[in-house]
């Protein structure tokens, strides 16, 4: 797709200065795949896109409390382009305590059938300090350029690998075939990382947009204690419902769908 206090909330940093609250690193690790599971129909939209164009919130809770907001938008550019986002802003009382902003953005291209991100960049921003990625696709050489803040590296670029937020794409082409792999490889900061998957079974869901049956979809790496589980409902697409992301059996992080524009 719970437990809180004042004192949690508390943690999210005056505006001066300005820190990253310690719930927003989760936050991105979360959208690394997140973003990767708001999936699909089994028909493909126009210009080969698995999904039609789309605008989704989602209330952001840590500890069962409502810190922030996150819209994640699919739009068209051209035949055959797309261009992606995601936004996270801390939102009522929190905003009033903390300011920061975690920002994605990818456009990419469909290549025969096939998911192809171009240009990817990633942006968390606190206010007093601000951390960067960014990636440039070049398919015809074989290689990613990757820069995350200071650092940079060339990495060798193998069919499937992608950036966090195209990766979204791609599983929603696999779901709609009934071909989803045990694990998929992405771009994060300047190295490739690969994550395992496994299908938990289906669970009823009641949300804003009312019962939702959803598919569990379990998110790790093996050997760490982190996992992220993603609620998807084939009737919706395969919206993502929710997210849980948990450390050593705790949850750290929690989004619920609000709404879904197309």
């Amino acid at each position: 797709m719970m437990r809180v206090s004042l004192l949690s909330l508390n943690r999210w940093p005056a505006r001066a200065p300005a820190r990253t609250h310690p719930r927003m690193k989760p936050l991105i690790r979360a959208f690394t795949l997140v973003s990767s599971l708001l999936l699909a129909p089994l028909a493909v939209a126009a210009d080969g896109l698995p999904v039609t164009p789309f605008q989704a919130r989602y209330e952001v809770y840590a500890s069962g409390f409502s810190i922030g907001e996150a819209v994640i938008t699919l739009t068209t550019t051209a035949p055959g382009a797309y261009q992606m986002s995601s936004d996270v802003r801390p939102n009522g009382l929190v905003a009033l305590l903390a300011s920061g902003r975690i920002h994605e953005q990818v456009s990419g291209e469909i290549h025969h059938g096939t998911i192809r991100p171009i240009q990817y960049e990633r942006l968390l921003d606190t206010g007093r300090k601000s951390n960067q990625m960014q990636l440039r696709f070049d398919w015809s050489a074989a290689q990613v350029q990757a820069r995350y803040n200071s650092e940079q590296a060339t990495l060798p670029l193998a069919p499937g690998v992608v950036d966090p937020l195209s990766l979204q794409l791609v599983v929603m082409g696999d779901l709609q075939r009934g071909q989803v792999p045990s694990q998929y490889s992405l771009v994060d900061k300047t190295e490739i990382k690969t994550y395992q998957i496994r299908n938990q079974g289906e669970e009823t869901l009641d949300t804003p947009l009312g019962p939702l049956r959803t598919v569990r979809i379990n998110q790790y790496t093996p050997g760490k204690t982190r996992m992220t589980t993603f609620w998807v409902a084939p009737g919706k697409q395969y919206l993502l419902a929710r997210i849980s992301q948990e450390k050593d059996g705790k949850e750290e992080l929690r989004m619920e769908i609000r709404a879904v524009e197309r």
